[in-house]
């Protein structure tokens, strides 16, 4: 089973990113691990909804201030990878959104996400926690500050529920993983992580708490 999401990540990344690349990070937030690949990124944009996360984000070339559930404000054909870490359970309408990346993106490009698996029953039980009781997992485990913590909608959160709103859209899997992450919020206590671990390596792996995917 694999553990690391950002491990993942990089070998996603590292397939999908040529010299020349103009990369497009969607929710970019503060910072971005796209950051480490500026050998092959000419140039960096981050799309943000909230102004001061983006604007405090010192990797980012241009930073565009947007809603990623409304059309973004570039040309068809404009990056070669559009890169969304953590973003698609908070979007009111994936299709759309993903339709506006496909415009985006040149010929060839890559979509390249990782997002929550609301399949994973531990994640879903965690949904119906009160607001103030999930920041507080979130805070132990991820190390997400309040002001980073945005609400959920999880409209394409399923293996099933993402292949399909994908597909749509004209986007085509290159790779789809499924990652257990859970022991990550177990991490500051005694045996928890363990636990977490145990319990996810149990499941079969579409229902492993994150997908880490890429596609063209």
């Amino acid at each position: 089973m694999e553990t690391d999401h950002t491990r993942v990540e990089r070998r996603l990344l590292e397939e999908a990113l040529q010299p020349g690349t103009v990369a497009l990070d969607a929710g970019c937030g503060r910072t971005t691990r796209l950051r480490n690949y500026r050998d092959r990124i000419v140039r960096l944009v981050g799309v943000d909804v909230d102004a001061e996360a983006g604007r405090a984000n010192p990797h980012l070339d241009d930073f565009v201030l947007a809603d990623l559930d409304r059309s973004l404000p570039f040309a068809d054909d404009s990056f070669d990878l559009v890169y969304a870490n953590f973003v698609v359970e908070h979007l009111e309408h994936p299709e759309r959104t993903f339709a506006e990346w496909r415009r985006v993106l040149r010929p060839g490009g890559h979509l390249v996400l990782l997002t929550s698996n609301r399949a994973n029953p531990l994640m879903a039980v965690a949904d119906r926690l009160p607001s103030r009781v999930r920041l507080s997992i979130k805070r132990r485990g991820a190390g997400a500050a309040e002001r980073d913590v945005y609400p959920t909608r999880y409209r394409a959160n399923t293996p099933r529920g993402l292949a399909d709103a994908i597909a749509a859209t004209g986007f085509e899997p290159v790779s789809v993983s499924y990652v257990g992450t859970l022991h990550r919020y177990g991490a500051r206590l005694p045996g928890a992580g363990w636990l977490l671990a145990t319990v996810e390596r149990a499941l079969p792996a579409t229902r492993r708490s994150t997908i880490v995917a890429s596609y063209r």
